[in-house]
């Protein structure tokens, strides 16, 4: 019996054994080479947008705290938003091609503020994005709505393209060392970043890192796309809610550029959600002595996340019980006009990740880790 299980487990074909046969480790995809360029220029591209965010506060002659906070805010929306236009023509082809997603952009705007100005004519959201996102300057109610949310929808999606390509960029190049790492004896390692990264146990004696990548190369991940934008947008909630029901906050920021401050935050969340997403597409484990296998992506996701939620929980109950004595119905129309654009940049956002990078994204990290294994 004994015999015929051993077999049985030699004639099944080990995970790194197999991920070699799947993966081209020679090929030089559109993804290296755009992870290439990213890494190459981001230093300086860092630089551009501080300048972009300098001569922003200097145009406004703004030099208050919310000033300066809206001109880096700003700032680095405009940086991300050109480079994500380059990279939309230099990235891979995404598993639904344009020739869908070019009419979706085009029609769910449309419709949007065809809503907006059925239902919306005593919103004061119709009158935030009219002002900040009409780039044409016309106050015409339906038509200023179409190019506000035009101008939305399109930053939103060139952004996203900006960020995620970033995302990927380092984490395609040098994520590979992290794991590599974990493998070293424990003598031979200088610090402990690893083991806190992914809060692996002490108990826990790491043998090898093996994958366990989901099978999923040829569809849209639907599920994944779900499970992306959910996090993002109750990340984004989280986040902004210190701005929104913070009583400091509501006294020296004006609700509209409290919702304008919160919007652009809100188009930086990703690298908070996707790095452990990737990791758990990948399937990323320890082996080691123990029963069970320890997957990297549940500690991964509990650091980043460690107290954060907690914390925020519990000032959201302290200065919602400090300043119960203010305007409740400015809070929540900022709120609720904050928690729709929420929902769009996530959606976005996930889509531009799952759509176009995660193929690419997921197979590029193993490459790497196989590529430095043999060397």
């Amino acid at each position: 019996m004994s015999e015929t299980s051993d077999r049985i487990k030699n004639m099944v074909p080990k995970p790194m054994t197999y991920l070699r046969t799947i993966i081209n480790l020679n090929e030089d995809t559109r993804h290296d080479k755009l992870d290439r360029l990213i890494t190459g220029i981001f230093p300086y591209f860092l630089v551009i947008c501080s300048v972009f965010t300098i001569i922003l506060t200097i145009y406004l002659e703004n030099y208050s705290f919310t000033g300066i906070l809206f001109g880096i805010c700003l700032g680095f929306a405009l940086g991300f938003l050109m480079l994500g236009m380059a990279c939309v023509f230099l990235s891979d082809r995404g598993v639904i091609t344009w020739k869908y997603v070019v009419p979706i952009v085009s029609l769910l705007p449309a419709l949007v503020a065809v809503i907006l100005s059925i239902v919306g004519s005593d919103i004061g959201f119709n009158e935030f994005i009219v002002k900040y996102f009409d780039v044409f300057g016309e106050n015409t109610d339906l038509v200023a709505l179409m190019v506000s949310t035009y101008s939305i929808t399109l930053m939103t999606f060139f952004v996203a393209y900006g960020v995620v390509s970033v995302i990927v960029g380092y984490f395609r190049s040098y994520f590979y060392r992290i794991l590599r790492a974990l493998e070293r004896p424990p003598e031979e390692r200088k610090n402990h970043v690893p083991e806190w990264l992914f809060q692996i146990p002490e108990i826990i004696d790491i043998k090898t890192i093996e994958f366990e990548p989901d099978a999923d190369d040829e569809k849209f991940n639907t599920k994944l796309f779900l499970n992306t934008a959910f996090s993002l947008f109750a990340l984004g909630i989280v986040i902004c809610s210190y701005i929104f029901i913070n009583p400091l906050f509501l006294q020296i920021i004006p609700s509209e550029d409290m919702l304008l401050i919160g919007m652009l935050l809100s188009l930086f969340i990703s690298p908070l959600v996707i790095p452990w997403s990737i990791v758990k597409s990948i399937g990323a484990k320890v082996t080691s002595d123990a029963p069970r296998d320890f997957y990297l992506w549940k500690g991964m996701r509990g650091r980043l996340y460690q107290g954060f939620f907690a914390v925020t929980f519990f000032m959201m109950l302290l200065t919602l019980s400090v300043y119960l004595g203010m305007d409740f119905m400015r809070i929540l129309n900022t709120y609720l006009g904050y928690v729709a654009f929420m929902g769009i940049v996530s959606m976005i956002t996930s889509f531009v990740y799952v759509n176009t990078y995660y193929k690419g994204f997921k197979n590029g990290i193993i490459k790497s880790y196989l590529l430095s294994k043999e060397e």
